[in-house]
């Protein structure tokens, strides 16, 4: 006798509860469903928990998946209620079009898929609504925000200036052939030269490429000194005769005119002019800038 294995039938519903949507006000928006499961005989599975997957379809047949979640929820009587969102972030370009709902229970998936209402959109909108890219390709800003609440004001289309790459299908890459973004971690920002300017960068022109890395310099100076240091020493022998004295002696006599009964004072010359050097310390920090306050900079890429 063969055995049969009868198709486990999943019956489900989800309702959208306005109460219990999450807005972007949120880390993490959530969107809460309830859904009954049911045996192939149409009775309601055994209280427990039960492990599912949820995904969204970009059409009713076929298509592609946008979102999926692998969950645990539990039944009471065949009802659960669970959170879309709690393991598998939800975004607003999840809801940038029409998506179909589906659920997987112990291997099978649940046809046909049901198309979300009305509620999630609003709810996609309330996260979406100032998440529009608010630049261009190539724009610059800059601010205190963080790159997360950054995004969430001005769209995903902005990225920290951190040297990250590029893929392939961003506009900016596509435009200027950058494969990074460049990185401008603690740098100033300089305007480029222009043609007939002030050339007031003297190590860059009108042709040098935009955003790359200029070392830094200082200028070159003089550091003057208040007097050359040129000198001479001057010193006093006592002696008890005169002797004969060189060029760079002079003699002056005490008590007498000259001769042994003399005593006789020789200031005695240094021949060389004192040459010496000054040591001059050095003061200073790491590097050369002005009173500066640090900002967050980021490009928009799309």
């Amino acid at each position: 006798m063969k055995k049969s294995f009868i198709r486990p039938l999943l019956v489900w519903a989800f309702t959208i509860f306005s109460a219990t949507i999450v807005t972007a006000q949120t880390s993490n928006p959530t969107i809460n469903i309830q859904g009954t499961l049911k045996d192939a005989s149409g009775k309601s599975v055994d209280n427990g928990n039960y492990q599912v997957t949820f995904r969204l379809y970009s059409a009713e047949t076929g298509g592609s998946v946008v979102w999926q979640e692998l969950a645990q929820v539990e039944a009471n009587g065949g009802i659960y209620s669970y959170n879309l969102g709690s393991a598998t972030p939800l975004t607003s370009t999840v809801f940038g079009s029409t998506v179909y709902m589906s659920l997987e229970f112990n291997g099978f998936e649940l046809t046909p898929r049901t198309e979300l209402t009305y509620a999630p959109y609003a709810f996609a909108s309330t996260i979406a609504q100032t998440a529009a890219c608010s630049g261009v390709p190539g724009d610059i800003k800059y601010s205190i925000l963080n790159p997360t609440d950054f995004a969430t004001v001005n769209g995903d289309c902005w990225v920290p200036m951190n040297g990250a790459a590029l893929s392939s299908s961003s506009t900016l890459r596509m435009i200027t052939g950058r494969t990074n973004v460049p990185d401008g971690s603690g740098l100033f920002i300089q305007g480029q030269e222009f043609s007939g300017g002030q050339n007031n960068d003297s190590g860059r022109t009108p042709s040098s490429p935009i955003a790359t890395l200029q070392n830094d310099e200082v200028k070159n100076h003089i550091h003057n000194v208040a007097s050359a240091g040129q000198h001479s020493h001057n010193f006093v022998e006592y002696v008890a005769c005169c002797g004969s004295l060189s060029a760079s002696e002079a003699v002056f006599e005490v008590g007498g005119s000259g001769g042994n009964d003399a005593l006789e004072i020789i200031i005695d010359r240094l021949s060389v002019a004192g040459n010496h050097t000054h040591t001059i310390n050095a003061t200073g920090g790491n590097e050369t800038r002005s009173k500066n306050l640090n900002l967050w900079i980021y490009i928009c890429i799309k």
